[in-house]
């Protein structure tokens, strides 16, 4: 048997008062149980499982060559993803995954080099959840973020950070307009995580990934970018998918 230790009185711990005589094995097991039962929720941790059933890895095929990206289910078995993953001037066979096991064969609706957007469509899908998208206008630095994508074709892979800068912009240096109006997070991205999700505490989606900025952007060093979700929903209303 545990020996049974002997302490003098100690003041309130957590709320808790210790007895005078108290064995450890009995009396810090009910605390450890208290202290389970009272203990609050992650917010983190459920705004990334909340999602977690909708985000996707994207394969490409296109003649010899196969890269991989990311997206995330919006419903009516629309996905979103990032318009260079899936560019429209040359032909695709595009699969999806959100298991790592299962593919659907998808068709590509639109994609929008101007926003670094694209839409995707893949029918007979069953019990996959539906991510919302939030108003990306409402986002400010500091903000607490998380990103699910699959960099490197590891699906579900999340990582956390907060929103870096908002309304940002290239002007005359920009690549392309998809590179302005848009905002920085400082969560770990890598290459094959352009389309994935962010997300902000309140579980809905408030952008897709574009990639970074910088000398080493290729290895997701430098300014993560992000596509607002306002952009997306004009798109999908444009497209006439909402």
């Amino acid at each position: 048997m545990p020996k049974k230790i002997e302490y003098e009185p100690y003041p309130l711990i957590g709320g808790y008062q210790f007895n005078k005589n108290f064995s450890l094995n009995t009396d810090l097991l009910e605390l450890s149980l208290r202290t389970a039962q009272t203990k609050e929720e992650d917010p983190i941790k459920k705004m990334i499982q909340k999602n977690i059933e909708s985000s996707c890895t994207i394969l490409v095929y296109s003649d010899n060559s196969f890269w991989t990206g990311s997206g995330f289910h919006v419903g009516n078995g629309i996905i979103v993803t990032a318009a260079h993953v899936v560019p429209d001037n040359t032909p695709l066979d595009i699969k999806l995954s959100f298991d790592g096991e299962h593919m659907y064969p998808a068709q590509l609706i639109v994609s929008d080099s101007n926003l670094d957007v694209a839409l995707l469509f893949i029918s007979n899908i069953k019990n996959i959840n539906s991510a919302i998208l939030g108003n990306s206008d409402t986002l400010e630095i500091g903000d607490i973020i998380a990103t699910i994508t699959s960099p490197e074709g590891w699906n579900d892979t999340a990582t956390v950070g907060r929103v870096s800068n908002v309304n940002q912009g290239l002007g005359k240096y920009a690549p392309s307009p998809a590179w302005n109006d848009i905002f920085f997070i400082d969560a770990d991205i890598l290459q094959g995580s352009s389309g994935g999700m962010v997300i902000g505490t309140d579980g809905l989606i408030y952008g897709s990934i574009i990639g970074a900025t910088g000398k080493f952007a290729e290895i997701g060093i430098g300014q993560r970018a992000v596509c607002p979700s306002n952009k997306i929903k004009k798109l999908l209303q444009e497209t006439k998918l909402i």
